[in-house]
């Protein structure tokens, strides 16, 4: 299974759209800040999806985090900004501990993060549409299946 991760578009989404047809995934992990979009994208590419609201998102009625499996693998989707991500990544490595995650995906920074801390995956896609530190706009993409793990960030 081929699973896209975005997040941060704020409404910008001609780029990842394009991107993610040509890519053809079969699943979308979104990590909020402009929810609407990931409707838009999974309607537009007749995907299933889930998705988390970010700051950016006020009044959604979306939850601000959700666990989920996908393939046997426990994922635990968050915008990021509750746990202070953009200071550091332990209050929302200790949460995702306590979920017994095999992965936090999660956003807010716009800077991607790829890396694998004792068994867990630490997986933020940056942002496609807002890149910051001089970066170009980036997603994740996972590929799994019962024994495969392999998380990427791919650059636009």
């Amino acid at each position: 299974m081929r699973i896209a991760v975005v997040g941060d578009t704020h409404a910008k989404i001609e780029k990842i759209k394009k991107e993610l047809e040509r890519l053809k995934p079969e699943y979308l992990l979104f990590t909020g800040d402009h929810l609407a979009d990931a409707k838009r994208l999974a309607h537009h590419l007749a995907l299933d999806y889930s998705g988390v609201s970010g700051n950016c998102d006020p009044g959604s009625s979306t939850s601000q985090e959700q666990v989920l499996e996908l393939l046997g693998k426990r994922f635990y989707l968050v915008h990021g900004h509750q746990y202070g991500v953009k200071r550091s990544l332990n209050s929302l490595y200790y949460r995702a501990q306590e979920l017994a995650a095999d992965a936090v995906v999660f956003g807010h920074t716009h800077i991607p993060c790829c890396e694998k801390l004792n068994d867990m995956w630490l997986l933020n896609p940056g942002s496609p549409s807002l890149p910051r530190l001089g970066k170009k706009g980036s997603y994740i993409l996972i590929e799994i299946d019962n024994n495969l793990f392999i998380p990427q960030i791919i650059y636009l």
